[in-house]
C-alpha cells in the first residue's frame, strides 16, 4: 500500500544514487543538501506513520532497506574519499552485517521476523546521520570542524559497538526464548 510515509521512504531510496553521484563528483554542498533531505524524509516518514497510524508491511520492509542503502553509500564513499576513517567505516559495515545475519538466522529459526529498532539503535542512527552531515558540511566548507572530527569519530565508534552488541543481546534473548519453547 502506497501511503505518504511509504512514498517518503521510496523518495529516500531514489535519493541514494543521486547522493552517490554527487559524492563521486566531489560536489559536497549539493550532496549535503540531498543527504539532509534524505535524513529529513526518514524522520518525517516515521512521524507520519505513527501520527496517522499508517504502518504497513511494505513500510516495515522498505524503511530499514532505505536506511542501510543511505548509510552504506555514505560509509563507502566517504571512506573511499578519506573523509571518514577506514576503521570507523569497517565498524559500521560490520555492525550492519551482524544485524542482517542475526535477523536472517532468527527468521530461519522462527519462520518470521518483526524488526523493531531499539532505543540504542535509534540513537546510533541519529549520531551517525549527524556525523555524516557534519563530515559533508566540513567537506563543503560550510563549517570548519576538522579538529572536532576525531573525537566525534571515536564517539561514533563507541555507539556503533554498543548498538551492535545491544542488537545481538536482544535478538539472542528472543532466539533463546523461542528455542526454549520448541523443546
Amino acid at each position: 500500500m502506497l501511503n505518504i510515509p511509504n512514498l517518503l521512504t521510496l523518495l529516500r531510496i531514489v535519493l541514494v544514487p543521486v547522493l552517490a553521484w554527487l559524492l563521486l563528483r566531489h560536489a559536497y554542498g549539493p550532496a549535503l543538501a540531498v543527504f539532509l533531505a534524505a535524513g529529513m524524509s526518514d524522520a518525517l516518514d516515521g512521524f507520519l506513520a505513527r501520527r496517522w497510524n499508517q504502518f504497513t508491511p511494505l513500510g516495515a520492509m522498505l524503511d530499514p532497506i532505505a536506511d542501510k542503502m543511505l548509510t552504506l553509500t555514505c560509509v563507502g564513499l566517504l571512506a573511499w574519499q578519506s573523509l571518514l576513517p577506514l576503521w570507523l567505516a569497517l565498524a559500521l559495515i560490520a555492525r550492519d552485517l551482524v544485524i542482517v545475519a542475526g535477523a536472517a538466522a532468527y527468521h530461519r529459526l522462527a519462520g518470521g521476523l518483526e524488526m523493531a529498532p531499539t532505543l540504542l539503535g535509534k540513537i546510533h542512527t541519529l549520531i551517525i546521520f549527524g556525523l555524516f552531515a557534519l563530515v559533508l558540511a566540513n567537506a563543503a566548507a560550510v563549517v570548519a570542524t576538522p579538529d572536532q572530527m576525531r573525537p566525534l569519530f571515536g564517539l561514533a565508534l563507541l555507539v556503533t559497538l554498543a548498538s551492535g552488541l545491544n542488537y545481538m543481546w536482544v535478538w539472542g534473548r528472543k532466539a533463546a526464548r523461542l528455542s526454549g519453547k520448541s523443546r
